[in-house]
């Protein structure tokens, strides 16, 4: 593990796992992110207003895209609220059998599934500290750190977050913002109503 620049050295959040990843299992990679790729544009399994690991598709747009509502709501007397979400250790955290469901409930084909399935279950991790080295430990969550294929699986894991009118989702990778545009009185009875349930 490397310790992360400018953190406490005595913590272990801040190091960073190394994954020795085979030049074989580097192309293998590259195979299976084209074909889940492609399944994903064809099921539009990924939502429109993630910018984050899409082709075309960057940081300034999606702050482009805020900006706009932003002034468009002011330029119209409305109010705008926002709640702006970071997932900490996003790929780490992805609950492999809740990233397997999804993907079963998005129909992607199974011989994809089983792949992505062995991909993920059955790792584990060694810690070598000086000359100590840990025993084996089992990996339960998360995708390994390097993978080309972690971005798109995240993104597949959270397509689902909660679409509604009345808001307007913006995701970066794993940033999120939601936003909510409304006139002054409407705004305000909104807010009240929903700190009181």
């Amino acid at each position: 593990m490397f310790p992360k620049p400018g953190q406490n050295q005595k913590l272990p959040g801040n190091y960073r796992p190394i994954s020795l990843l085979s030049n074989l299992g580097k192309i293998y990679e590259k195979v299976i992110l084209a074909r889940l790729n492609e399944h994903c544009s064809d099921l539009q399994i990924i939502p429109d207003e993630q910018y984050g690991f899409r082709p075309n598709h960057g940081c300034v747009h999606q702050l482009l895209r805020v900006t706009n509502l932003i002034t468009h709501g002011f330029n119209n007397k409305l109010y705008t609220g926002g709640v702006f979400l970071d997932v900490r250790k996003a790929f780490d955290r992805m609950w492999h059998n809740g990233l397997i469901y999804k993907l079963i409930a998005n129909k992607l084909p199974h011989y994809l599934i089983d792949i992505i399935t062995l991909f993920l279950l059955n790792r584990t991790f060694k810690v070598k500290l000086n000359s100590t080295l840990s025993e084996t430990g089992h990996i339960k969550a998360g995708t390994p750190q390097g993978s080309i294929l972690s971005p798109l699986l995240y993104t597949v894991y959270t397509a689902d977050f909660p679409v509604n009118n009345h808001i307007t989702n913006c995701f970066f990778a794993d940033d999120t913002a939601i936003l909510a545009r409304a006139f002054k009185v409407n705004f305000l009875k909104k807010v009240s109503h929903r700190s009181v349930q």
